[in-house]
């Protein structure tokens, strides 16, 4: 009768110790490629972001103090300094009364919300402001077109009908240089009750506005540097 072989349990237990190691760093490696993955979509998103978010604050910048501007000239206009404007400036008087500006809306972070990719950004902060910030330009563009059809509807009709302003600047200028004396019709529009009331609502609109943008363009900042702090972190 053969003899039983012994059991080679040291054989045995470096095999299942090697098939164990093995499935272990399959995966470990599979995790890491997933982790890798994410970290490359997140940053590939935050670079869509971080673009967007740099047009938008020079955007907000430009047209605050294109506001603030505006609401200086008309108070001066309306003011007893009138009679010290040249026409160039009492025409800007004129533009900034009509140009009212509709901030735009969607990109990149629009797309985002509508892809439900929004937790692919770790920062939860982030997310969190980023989920709110359609509603800051909501606000935005609901007030510019209110504003925009007060102008239409108020403003633009009112110059019209007394010919203001009188010159032809030439194509792609909102305002003629100024030459010669300011026509007698400026300083008389300044005067008048219905005028008057029309540029004093256009700079409430332009201060409500202003502030708003200027809201708007600190969490515009703010959420920048989020950004950008996320995408140092991770590196290239």
């Amino acid at each position: 009768m053969p003899e039983p072989q012994a059991i080679p349990w040291k054989r045995l237990t470096a095999e299942g110790a090697a098939i164990v190691v093995s499935i272990l760093l399959a995966f470990w490696i599979d995790a890491w490629w997933d982790a890798r993955n994410e970290l490359a979509e997140e940053r590939e998103i935050l670079v869509g972001l971080e673009a967007e978010f740099v047009d938008l604050r020079a955007r907000l910048d430009q047209w605050s103090k294109f506001n603030r501007a505006g609401m200086a000239v008309i108070e001066e206009y309306l003011s007893d300094s009138v009679t010290d404007m040249d026409p160039e400036s009492i025409e800007w008087v004129f533009a900034y009364a009509y140009l009212i500006n509709v901030l735009d809306q969607g990109g990149a972070l629009d797309a985002l919300l509508a892809s439900g990719r929004l937790e692919r950004i770790s920062d939860r902060d982030l997310r969190a402001r980023l989920a709110k910030w359609p509603d800051w330009l909501e606000d935005i563009h609901t007030n510019d077109l209110s504003f925009r059809d007060y102008g239409m509807h108020q403003i633009i009709p009112f110059m019209t009908r007394h010919g203001i302003p009188l010159s032809v600047c030439p194509e792609g200028e909102w305002v003629c240089p100024a030459t010669g004396a300011v026509p007698p019709v400026y300083y008389q529009m300044a005067e008048d009750p219905e005028f008057r009331a029309i540029l004093s609502m256009r700079r409430i609109m332009m201060w409500a506005t202003a502030q708003d943008q200027e809201n708007a363009l600190t969490e515009a900042d703010e959420m920048l540097a989020m950004i950008r702090a996320r995408l140092e972190e991770i590196g290239t």
